[in-house]
């Protein structure tokens, strides 16, 4: 079972990166034939197969010889471990369904900041739908705290947004942060939101001391709240168990 899990989310995976590419493009995810970007020549179903295809191909495209980047393995690799650690941690297939469709939206949004820079309302707001009635079907999470939540991570994205006249933060991030509320709750949400700042301001000075990005560079934040999202998803319990923890000595 484990083995079809995994293959599920290797498959996901490549979906997702079709929908970051074709939505970017301006192209329709469901109708069309997938090709090669730099010279548009239509892939056989042969050359679409999930890993397996980078590798026969040499990581090269089978009509111009452009490199194939390292991304598709990579991320169809991740999804699919992604759901397998689901599969292994949920107790039905009802959470299972739900945290997978969880962090299929948290991937595109990942990686959609990550090489565009932009956190789109056509993913965070579907996923604010999905992830509140979700939670309210469940029932893991109450009404109160999935409201609170929302209010308060996306209002405090819009606090800065309003301070900075839209410098500091966008208005993508403050639909994320609402995102964020929705999945997680108030104290999960929080939660989330300061590892994120950690893991952000860890890699900022990592790149600021190897001199990839000065102090104007555009860092996608996004990336950090997807990732830490996730992270709160999976372990949230055992970090928020861990850090109260101190307290108690």
């Amino acid at each position: 079972m484990i083995f079809l899990v995994m293959i599920l989310g290797v498959c996901i995976g490549s979906f997702l990166l079709v929908v970051i590419e074709r939505t970017h493009a301006r192209e329709s995810i469901l109708y069309g034939r997938s090709n090669c970007p730099a010279c548009k020549a239509q892939l056989r179903a042969r050359d679409l197969i999930p890993i397996l295809s980078f590798f026969l191909l040499k990581r090269s495209c089978r009509n111009c010889h452009t490199r194939i980047s390292v991304e598709y393995p990579i991320v169809e690799f991740v999804t699919g471990m992604l759901f397998v650690f689901v599969f292994l941690i949920e107790k039905n297939w009802i959470l299972f369904f739900r945290d997978v469709v969880f962090i299929s939206y948290l991937i595109i949004i990942f990686l959609y900041d990550l090489k565009y820079k932009y956190i789109l309302d056509r993913f965070t707001i579907p996923a604010i739908c999905f992830a509140f009635m979700a939670n309210l079907f469940v029932g893991n999470i109450t009404p109160f705290s999935l409201l609170l939540g929302m209010i308060a991570v996306g209002g405090f994205f819009l606090v800065q947004f309003i301070v900075s006249k839209g410098t500091w933060v966008g208005g993508g991030d403050i639909r994320m942060g609402v995102l964020m509320g929705a999945m997680l709750g108030l104290s999960y949400g929080l939660l989330a939101l300061f590892l994120a700042y950690v893991m952000g301001a860890f890699v900022g000075l990592i790149l600021l001391q190897l001199k990839r990005v000065d102090r104007k560079t555009q860092i996608p934040f996004g990336t950090f709240l997807s990732i830490a999202t996730i992270i709160v998803l999976f372990v949230g319990p055992q970090i928020l168990h861990w850090y109260l923890g101190f307290f108690d000595r």
